[in-house]
């Protein structure tokens, strides 16, 4: 369970990201300490799905914060802040992917265990 903990960690640390995407919010990357020690601590780890997730989660930052500085010299159609919206698209859909696949690992190993 301690993998789903993570992971929703890291999804409650996400929707900051998905209000400078919408424009709600001003990016700030000191608002984003805890993502980033939440990426860098999944990264570390030994099963390669959390790994992937914790760089994906990096890798989404980071096209958010590129997002951010673009919009700032760049109209929302230039082709610059498209190409970069795209990839953070991207890498939310694959963490939307592997979030699911870590936590049917999660109960099918729990089901194992308990004889379910």
């Amino acid at each position: 369970m301690h993998d789903v903990k993570l992971i929703e960690e890291g999804c409650a640390e996400m929707d900051g990201l998905v209000s400078v995407i919408g424009g709600e919010i001003a990016f700030n990357p000191a608002d984003y300490k805890k993502l980033r020690g939440l990426a860098a601590t999944l990264k570390r780890q030994d099963d390669e799905t959390l790994a992937l997730y914790g760089r994906k989660l990096y890798e989404w930052y980071r096209q958010v914060e590129k997002f951010a500085e673009l919009r700032k010299r760049y109209p929302l159609h230039a082709r610059p802040v498209r190409k970069t919206l795209d990839a953070a698209m991207k890498a939310a859909e694959t963490l939307e992917r592997l979030h699911e696949r870590i936590e049917m690992n999660v109960y099918r190993k729990a089901g194992e265990l308990y004889g379910v």
